[in-house]
């Protein structure tokens, strides 16, 4: 499992020192990026000051911070996303900011997006993009964390535990970028998956089957979409769809072990994709600052 996903840190706001040497590339840039990076930064203080603004804060944070990556991109191409999607640059795979999803009582917001990446030998191949989704009622409960790096976000454990034990919705939405079989997929799902769990209960065998028979004589084809949301710490539900945002649910795990196992897989101390955890620890850093 540890080669399939991998991701792109979220650009922030603030990240003009860190994308400087691009702009020396365009002096004649410089005056508008300045400019327009404290719009944009000016927007996201307005924001924070004044709540009740309408619109979704995350998902206007999230759009603030894409803008931003695209004004320091913008002297060698146009790079704007429509305001409605984010774009997983690796794949060109493109995510709803805002979705809802089967089984959640309310919409979900981005806060990261990543790819997998399969090697062989040297080559690495690009299975799926991945795009990580949150009720905005868990950010509220991350006050702790409140100014704190992405650095150090990603490095605290117990930061993306509270995320994970939070009574909210959350979900993975995976989006094959070519034609996987569904008994690799699963394999490779397992082989992640089974080492987390030491000591499996009756509880946890059934469903780790259940999980398997959703895949097993399934294709995969280039475009399918998989959800895997999490509606509590010990229930999840999983959705898969041969193209576009599934409507219903294939299955529903009930195993606290498997449903944390799987959580740990992405957002643990030994994640199988260190950027996608990586790029919500940056999206939190700009939400939380």
């Amino acid at each position: 499992m540890d080669s399939i996903i991998a991701a792109v840190p979220s650009a922030m706001c603030v990240s003009l020192r860190t994308n400087a040497e691009p702009i020396h590339h365009f002096p004649g840039k410089f005056s508008n990026l300045v400019l327009q990076t404290r719009n944009c930064v000016s927007s996201l203080r307005k924001a924070s000051i004044y709540p009740s603004q309408k619109g979704n804060s995350l998902v206007r944070k999230l759009h603030c911070g894409e803008k931003s990556r695209g004004i320091v991109k913008s002297a060698a191409s146009s790079v704007g996303n429509a305001e409605d999607y984010a774009e997983e640059t690796a794949t060109s795979v493109k995510f709803q900011r805002s979705v809802t999803l089967p089984g959640c009582s309310s919409p979900l917001s981005l806060l990261g997006t990543g790819f997998r990446e399969k090697k062989f030998a040297i080559i690495g191949v690009k299975v799926y993009a991945a795009g990580y989704y949150v009720n905005e009622s868990i950010l509220s409960g991350l006050s702790a964390w409140k100014g704190r790096s992405a650095d150090e976000i990603q490095s605290d454990s117990s930061l993306f535990s509270s995320i994970f034990q939070a009574q909210a919705e959350k979900s993975l939405q995976i989006v094959l970028v070519r034609d996987v079989d569904g008994k690799t997929f699963w394999d490779a799902l397992d082989e992640a998956i089974s080492p987390r769990i030491r000591s499996p209960s009756s509880e946890d065998t059934t469903a780790l089957s259940t999980f398997r028979g959703i895949f097993q004589s399934r294709s995969l084809n280039k475009g399918s979409v998989i959800l895997l949301t999490w509606i509590n710490p010990s229930k999840m539900l999983v959705s898969v769809s041969s193209g576009g945002l599934p409507t219903d649910v294939d299955a529903t795990i009930e195993s606290g072990n498997v449903t944390s196992a799987l959580f740990d897989v992405f957002f643990g101390d030994s994640p199988v994709s260190p950027t996608l955890k990586s790029s919500v620890a940056n999206q939190l850093a700009m939400t939380l600052m």
